[in-house]
């Protein structure tokens, strides 16, 4: 490890579109900078050397690094989209911004498939120890553990319409970029065997009341939209005049029409009589098509009735989100 206790970084982060936000990582030594999106929704760190050509640079050069050991274990994953990330696991120095882990384990990428493809080069899991494929402590909670952080936590401000500013405070929380105090929410299940970042929603609100049934909301930086169970996807966009579930089984869309007056939709979480709206901008994903009059709707069908929702970037650019390692709960404020 290295930096003394008490230690934070805030590390930029570039917003592509709303659709996906990255920042850099200097791995090795001397330092190799590449580009990585931090995923709440994983815990690996897959790393692509230039070995792979299917991936985008910038690529991590292992020969170049003094500190580089191969462990010469086979990996291999797999993600939600389909996609897939083979190489092998090796040891090196990792850095945030000016905080560092020396001998962390990650994922060099030789080969991959499907859209592991950028604009970013690469993927570091925030989520906890028990999803690794590496079956390595991740990076940031190895920071922690090691009491080398001011507060064991980190924060993300996402920004929206593809504004810039968008940021990861690691060990840190960024009052400027929100609105009032933070709500917090407990873990489920909160205790060793947490896998990912969960916690329990009453349900989806339309216009401030809940149309859902109760579910547990992981919370993903590293997934675009939103995700819920098919029948409770129908019952929220019945709510919405002329919405239909569009020909895919997964995407609902609306006459663009529509959306000048269609009611707040937000979720609701156990504990809390606040509604987290989502701003409409950040619902609306646009039309079908180039000039069309039909939009499509970011909360899509999970195409699964496993009371799970995967809530992501449209919802997270409307509320400053606060991942707390060292309590157990995220929190949720008003993002400016």
């Amino acid at each position: 490890m290295k930096k003394r206790q008490g230690a934070s970084a805030s590390n930029p982060l570039v917003n592509t579109q709303d659709f996906l936000y990255y920042g850099n990582l200097s791995v090795g030594t001397p330092a190799q900078v590449t580009t990585i999106d931090f995923d709440t929704g994983s815990s690996d760190l897959i790393i692509p050397s230039s070995a792979c050509t299917t991936c985008v640079g910038p690529f991590y050069e292992p020969t170049m690094s003094t500190s580089f050991n191969n462990h010469n274990v086979a990996f291999n994953t797999s993600f939600g989209d389909g996609s897939t990330a083979s190489g092998v696991v090796a040891t090196e120095t990792i850095s945030v911004g000016t905080l560092s882990v020396v001998n962390q384990a990650f994922a060099v990428v030789t080969g991959s498939t499907g859209n592991f493809d950028g604009p970013n080069s690469g993927l570091m899991g925030l989520a906890f120890e028990s999803m690794a494929q590496t079956k390595a402590t991740p990076w940031f909670f190895n920071l922690a553990n090691q009491g080398y952080l001011a507060s064991n936590l980190f924060s993300f401000y996402l920004t929206r319409q593809g504004a810039e500013g968008s940021e990861l405070c690691i060990g840190c929380i960024d009052s400027t970029k929100f609105t009032g105090q933070p709500e917090y929410f407990p873990l489920v299940p909160g205790n060793a065997t947490q896998a990912v970042w969960d916690i329990i929603s009453d349900g989806l609100t339309y216009n401030n009341a809940v149309v859902t049934q109760r579910l547990v909301a992981i919370i993903d930086s590293g997934t675009s939209n939103i995700y819920i169970p098919p029948s409770q996807a129908a019952a929220l966009y019945a709510n919405i005049p002329g919405a239909q579930l569009y020909t895919d089984g997964t995407h609902y869309i609306f006459p663009c029409a529509s959306a000048a007056t269609m009611g707040q939709i937000g979720f609701t979480f156990t504990g809390s009589s606040t509604v987290f709206n989502i701003q409409p901008s950040q619902f609306n994903l646009g039309a079908l098509e180039q000039g069309s009059d039909t939009c499509i709707g970011a909360i899509l069908s999970s195409g699964s009735e496993d009371n799970v929702a995967l809530v992501g970037d449209a919802f997270m650019s409307s509320w400053y989100s606060i991942f707390d390692y060292g309590n157990m709960r995220i929190g949720f404020a008003q993002a400016v």
